[in-house]
């Protein structure tokens, strides 16, 4: 005698993830501020056909016997040997902790490192070295942005379908000398643009720059 066993097995719930969304955004609005964040090319974007190589400083032997760029404050590429060097610019709330003043010491000498933590929406994928910048003036690089996603049924949880947030990224203040201050807008555009005031979000469609996909198709896990 033999028989099927019967198993229930709970579906994906996708009113969850909307309302938990929601719920995170609204925070973020609310206790938060407006940040451009500078979202680079990578290796895999060129990888994937999306962007070519920097005409300026990607072209000579040097860069292509190492895979870097030749010179790292490029103005065409910012360092990333990409042409163009970002994918995105887009303005996004988000949430910091306090930064206090430090010293350590390195090979390069005493240094002052300001790191912050800070989070944001769940809309686009950042990576280790992508920029911050804030109504401060302040440009930050991130350090190994991490996602949370939401489990609601069975299933494995990709970032387009389940995620809610970016939590908790590390991000440092860069060097005013960096190639971070190379991009664009400069330090007293991007405060005006980040302190607009008026429709609740304010719009920043002009600002905005989309090359990519926020989120590529190749990362979607």
């Amino acid at each position: 005698m033999s028989y099927v066993r019967g198993e229930y097995v709970r579906s994906q719930q996708d009113w969850a993830v909307e309302q938990e969304r929601l719920r995170h955004d609204q925070a973020l609005h609310y206790i938060g501020e407006n940040a451009l964040f500078c979202l680079l090319w990578t290796a895999r974007d060129h990888d994937a056909g999306l962007v070519d190589l920097c005409q300026s400083c990607a072209s000579d032997r040097i860069s292509q016997a190492y895979g870097q760029a030749s010179r790292n404050k490029c103005p065409s590429c910012f360092g990333t040997r990409f042409e163009g060097g970002y994918r995105a610019l887009i303005v996004r709330p988000a949430v910091f902790t306090d930064a206090d003043d430090s010293q350590s010491f390195t090979a390069r000498g005493a240094v002052a490192p300001q790191e912050v933590h800070l989070e944001t929406t769940s809309d686009f994928r950042a990576h280790s070295g992508d920029y911050c910048m804030r109504a401060t003036g302040e440009r930050l690089q991130l350090r190994a942005p991490q996602r949370t996603t939401l489990r609601s049924g069975f299933g494995t949880p990709y970032q387009r379908e389940s995620a809610t947030a970016y939590n908790l990224a590390r991000a440092a203040v860069e060097d005013p000398e960096s190639a971070a201050y190379l991009i664009p807008p400069d330090t007293d555009g991007l405060i005006e643009i980040l302190s607009r005031t008026g429709s609740t979000p304010p719009s920043f469609t002009d600002v905005e720059v989309l090359r990519a996909p926020l989120i590529p198709l190749y990362e979607r896990d």
